[in-house]
């Protein structure tokens, strides 16, 4: 995916930040084998086969004509972290008793090399970013690992009236300890997407759409709240375009899931299923209010019912609105409100024991901003506030009806004294409430970074 700059500092956290980053933080931008092996070509599949295919095309083109937005960018990166709660413990845990160490905090050094590459073609536009990240951390070493990550793009068109896009992505992160508490072990988190849409231009402003999707996400040890799955989805809808720049849509989507580690289901205690069915009714609205503001909605009813225990079932109504206000030319603010239904599964009989959830139900809201001091200087600042409720109890636990607080606060600065190169720093601020004895946490990262591009 390509980001424009403004776009970049509303991105909360640096992006190859691994385990010093929670995912229960709301970001602005809307949206198998358990070896433990840091890089494996081989898990990347089809994906890196679709990536693969796509080089030929952008970098031999020899008929192709040269086109002003070209583009090949070589970065290179290194960032120092330093994270005083790295598992995300609570105020009453003796980090000698978990951990074995003094300390719960580490110092991370993270190195990056990525290529991006951006190729006109006539109709089409074929774009790749692609990165080689490597963590490695002073105290606990033992969650070193390297992360390929890419993003890569065919924008089709067979004529002006038909057009998509076939994209496939995959991003390799470190589970946050805030879900993931084996804190001796390194549990990685692969997600892989693979997406083939496409908009077929009827006639005025009406629009068919239609497409088909697979996302899987693998851990490389056992993760039962958020287990190894695949999801297979295809969808069809309208939207209608109007004149002023607005846009309404309607999709339905309809999807099959399998948990493919789990060959057979479990059954009591733990109902642990091992195939379900997800559907969703979507409408979006885009809205440009005025010049200089923007709203992005979406309301949707979405359910997930399961093949052989219907007691993990759930269903019920999600959405967010998004709201960008360019103040002035070098001031912009950002709102977002969210509400969103999750799996997350445990059972009477997990440890440590954390009741018997089948979902969880997260209210979020959020505020950025961004200042662009100077043309070399940008100032961002973020506050996110999120909610969760784990629900859909499958036995009596004195731990149901768990209720999670979330609050993160990021300050960013960035500065970019040369066109090729970047630095920046920040600090940010993650804290957890909840109604249950020893899930509250609070830690503090500090981030410095610095970027060189070809």
């Amino acid at each position: 995916m390509t980001r424009s700059r403004s776009e970049r500092y509303f991105m909360l956290g640096h992006p190859g930040s691994g385990a010093a980053l929670d995912r229960d933080v709301l970001t602005f931008v809307p949206v198998g084998c358990h070896q433990d092996t840091a890089v494996d070509l081989a898990d990347a599949g089809p994906r890196l086969a679709l990536l693969a295919a796509l080089l030929p095309m952008l970098l031999m083109t020899p008929h192709a004509r040269a086109d002003a937005d070209d583009t090949v960018k070589v970065t290179v990166g290194a960032t120092v972290v330093h994270d005083d709660n790295l598992f995300r413990l609570s105020s009453s845990a003796d980090p000698n008793v978990v951990l074995g160490k003094p300390t719960k905090g580490d110092d991370i050094t993270i190195s990056s090399l990525a290529l991006k590459l951006n190729k006109p073609y006539s109709l089409q536009r074929f774009e790749l970013e692609a990165s080689l990240v490597d963590y490695r951390y002073r105290t606990f070493d033992y969650l070193n690992f390297t992360a390929l990550n890419y993003a890569a793009a065919w924008r089709w068109s067979v004529t002006p009236f038909l057009h998509g896009n076939l994209t496939s992505d995959r991003a390799q992160t470190l589970n946050s300890f805030s879900d993931f508490t084996g804190y001796g072990t390194r549990n990685l988190r692969t997600d892989e997407n693979t997406r083939f849409d496409g908009v077929f231009e009827v006639s005025g402003s009406w629009r068919l759409l239609g497409g088909l999707a697979q996302s899987t996400r693998t851990n490389s040890q056992l993760f039962v709240q958020e287990g190894d799955t695949r999801l297979n989805t295809v969808e069809g809808g309208l939207r209608y375009d109007f004149r002023s720049g607005s846009s309404l849509s309607l999709v339905a989507r309809d999807g099959r899931g399998v948990y493919f580690n789990r060959p057979q289901p479990l059954s009591f205690p733990s109902l642990f299923d091992n195939r379900f069915d997800q559907r969703e009714n979507e409408v979006r609205l885009f809205w440009p209010v005025t010049g200089k503001t923007f709203i992005d909605a979406r309301a949707a009813h979405v359910s997930r019912t399961h093949a052989n225990f219907g007691e993990r079932d759930y269903a019920g109504n999600v959405g967010n609105v998004n709201v960008i206000w360019n103040v002035t030319g070098k001031t912009v603010l950002t709102a977002t409100v969210a509400h969103e239904l999750n799996s997350y599964q445990f059972a009477a009989n997990s440890a440590p024991p954390l009741g018997t959830t089948s979902y969880v139900s997260i209210d979020r809201f959020a505020l950025g901003a961004l200042w662009q001091v100077s043309a070399k200087t940008a100032l961002r600042g973020r506050y996110d506030y999120a909610q969760r409720n784990y629900r859909g109890a499958i036995a009596p636990s004195p731990f149901n009806d768990r209720v999670d607080t979330l609050r993160s606060t990021l300050l960013a600065l960035e500065w970019q004294p040369l066109r090729t190169l970047l630095l920046s720093t920040s600090l940010q601020n993650d804290r957890r409430a909840a109604n249950e004895p020893g899930l509250d946490f609070a830690s503090t990262a500090l981030r410095l970074t610095a970027q060189i591009s070809f």
